[in-house]
């Protein structure tokens, strides 16, 4: 997250306020939002529901351009 510039409240907010969610499979969902404070790119939280662990995090150039609102 550090590495990366990602606040924890952004990636909260994306799960729980997503403007996107695609079931990828019974353990990957991908979440998405865009983030003002961030100059209004799009977050990516790859998260597993059979765990309940965040895989992964990132600001997604593609979906942005796909659009991310």
């Amino acid at each position: 997250m550090k590495h990366r510039g990602i606040k924890k409240e952004w990636i909260l907010d994306t799960v729980q306020n997503h403007s996107v969610r695609q079931n990828i499979s019974d353990v990957e969902e991908h979440y998405f939002k865009q983030i003002e404070e961030a100059e209004n790119r799009c977050l990516k939280v790859v998260f597993n529901p059979t765990n309940l662990k965040i895989v992964t995090i990132y600001f997604d150039r593609n979906m942005r351009k796909k659009g991310c609102k």
